[in-house]
This record gives C-alpha cells, sequence and structure tokens, in this order.
C-alpha cells in the first residue's frame, strides 16, 4: 500500500507533463497560429517568355511568310500578353512583392504582409490578408496610393492548405471597382506542371467568357499549350509547343477554314503536321 501511494505522485506528474505537451503540440499544429504560404507566382503570372519568338530561333531572317503557323499563334499570344501586361501591372508587382516581407498576426486571426513598393515610379502601400479557414486561406489585397484611393480592393483569393490549387478574382480598377477577371491556377511541385486560366467576367462587355489558357505539361511531344477563346467571335484557338525544340502546332477553324493541325518546325517555318 506504501508504494503505491510512493508511485502515485510520480505518474500524476508524469500525466500532467504529458498533458501539457500534448496541448503544446495541438497548439503548434493548428493552421491559424501559423502564417498560411502565399500561393506561387505562378498563380497569377503566366510566364508568356515560354512562347518561341524569332529573336531566339536559327533563322531569324526568314521571311514570316513561311511561318504563318506560328506567326498566327505568336499574335494571339501577343495580344493577351499585352493586355495583361497593362491591366495587371499593379496588382501583380504588389503580390510579387509580399513574398519579401514577414507577415503579422491581427485579431481576427487573420495574418498581414503590410508594405510599401514602388511601380511605375510611384509610391504604393499594400496589405494583403491570408485567413485560413476549414476548407483552406482566404486572401486579400488593399492597396492605397497617396491623394488617389485607399484600401482599394484589388483583389480576392481562395487557396488550399498545400497551396497547389486556387482561385483569384481581380476588379478593374479604383475607378471601376468591379469583377473582370477570374483566375484559376493548379500546380503539381512533384511532377512539375502548371495549369492557369485567366476568364473575362466584365459584366456586359462583349468580351465576357473570353479566356486564355496556359498549361506546362509532361506530355510528349508537346509540353506546353495555350486555349484561346474569344466570346464576341465564338472563336477557339489551340496551340501546342514543345518549349526546348521549339515546334509546334496550332489550330483554329475560323482563319485556316478547316479543323486541322497546322505546325511549324523548331525553326518556326511551316511545316507539314506529322501523322
Amino acid at each position: 500500500m506504501m508504494r503505491f501511494i510512493k508511485l502515485f505522485p510520480i505518474f500524476f506528474v508524469i500525466g500532467i507533463i504529458g498533458l501539457i505537451v500534448s496541448c503544446e503540440d495541438d497548439k503548434t499544429t493548428n493552421p491559424q497560429d501559423q502564417a498560411p504560404a502565399i500561393p506561387p507566382q505562378s498563380s497569377m503570372v503566366i510566364n508568356f517568355d515560354e512562347f518561341p519568338d524569332t529573336a531566339s530561333g536559327s533563322a531569324p531572317d526568314n521571311p514570316l511568310l513561311l511561318k504563318r503557323n506560328w506567326s498566327w499563334a505568336a499574335g494571339n499570344v501577343a495580344v493577351w500578353n499585352s493586355v495583361l501586361t497593362l491591366t495587371l501591372a499593379v496588382p501583380v508587382a504588389a503580390f510579387v512583392e509580399a513574398f519579401n516581407h514577414q507577415p503579422v498576426k491581427q485579431a481576427d486571426g487573420s495574418w498581414l504582409w503590410q508594405f510599401s513598393v514602388s511601380i511605375q515610379e510611384e509610391l504604393f502601400t499594400a496589405k494583403l490578408y491570408g485567413k485560413t479557414v476549414t476548407e483552406g486561406v482566404e486572401w486579400k489585397m488593399l492597396l492605397t496610393k497617396q491623394g488617389a484611393y485607399t484600401d482599394f480592393e484589388w483583389f480576392t483569393g481562395f487557396s488550399n492548405l498545400p497551396a497547389t490549387e486556387g482561385t483569384w478574382t481581380l476588379n478593374k480598377d479604383p475607378n471601376q471597382v468591379s469583377p473582370f477577371l477570374y483566375i484559376e491556377w493548379k500546380r503539381n511541385t512533384a511532377e512539375g506542371t502548371v495549369d492557369l486560366k485567366y476568364t473575362s467576367i466584365a459584366s456586359g462587355s462583349l468580351q465576357n467568357g473570353s479566356y486564355i489558357h496556359y498549361g506546362k505539361t509532361n506530355e510528349i511531344p508537346h509540353n506546353r499549350f495555350y486555349q484561346i477563346y474569344g466570346a464576341e467571335e465564338n472563336r477557339l484557338i489551340d496551340i501546342y509547343w514543345n518549349y526546348e525544340q521549339r515546334f509546334g502546332r496550332v489550330k483554329d477553324a475560323i482563319y485556316f477554314e478547316d479543323s486541322n493541325w497546322h505546325c511549324w518546325d523548331e525553326r518556326l517555318d511551316d511545316i507539314n503536321c506529322p501523322e
């Protein structure tokens, strides 16, 4: 009996220590106690430089008449590149800058990345909020430009907890506070693949529903693709190419007046598509 009495305090103390450790473990594994990972830059930015151009080709002096297939694909990609570069310059630059700063936990459980950033020689104050919820992380970016606007909600978003897929919704600008672009993204870090789709959601616009869909894959022989859809013309353009070797193919039933693939080689010259 005396032996039991002596051992009881020891077991009691061990139990209390175990409970404390267990509580500490629960605290460290609670997602809301850790800052969420910002989705990758590839979730918002298409790398248009991956598409082959004549400047990096082996025969840049060849007439473009020999490159009709590639040039039609390149022209349509360039249009989206120009539009997105112009309209997304400010929110994308602010988003990219956030990776250089540390967040601070807020009273409501969200995390705040707050910083100043110079964009196109103008100074902005950015606030990126990330809040962990049951299904993933909710995101919100507010931008302030002195003398112009304060805490304009430029985009909101959602990502799953592993940051392998999610969405962004962007407003046009402080003068047009309405959604105009919806982004869907996925990535597989183990396989090195990326899937990114921009869709126009500007209400009342003839381009509402237009999209460009980019993919980085491990498929053979084409490991990159674009799908470009124009709502106004109801036109779908499919573009596939090999990133390393530059050859590719394009399909556009309206432009080519058929439903066939039209190919180019590593010099970007038109060729008959392989069987």
